[in-house]
């Protein structure tokens, strides 16, 4: 069973928080591809409490391998606070 409504918009809402606090050249970076699995995974969990909400939430994440084997994700810290205010708000909205 998913985790409750509210225990995944606190989720959505520590990504929020933290890239926040970035300033503007670390939010255009590309973070670890780990960050980029948990934001799958909090994505993946909202589809697993609601799958109607499948058209309306943001994309998933996608990562790639550099050539110092570090994996990133392809979307910026930036673009994946937005995803996050979007499932944020979307949870909301049913309150």
């Amino acid at each position: 069973m998913p985790p409750s409504k509210d225990v995944l918009k606190a989720k959505a809402r520590g990504f929020t928080i933290a890239i926040e606090k970035m300033n503007e050249k670390q939010r255009m970076s590309t973070p670890t591809g780990d960050f980029g699995e948990d934001y799958n995974r909090l994505r993946a969990l909202v589809l697993e409490l609601r799958p109607d909400l499948k058209p309306a939430l943001p994309p998933g994440v996608t990562s790639f391998r550099a050539q110092s084997g570090e994996t990133y994700t392809r979307q910026s810290f930036g673009e994946i606070d937005t995803y996050c205010e979007q499932i944020f708000q979307i949870l909301s909205s049913e309150d």
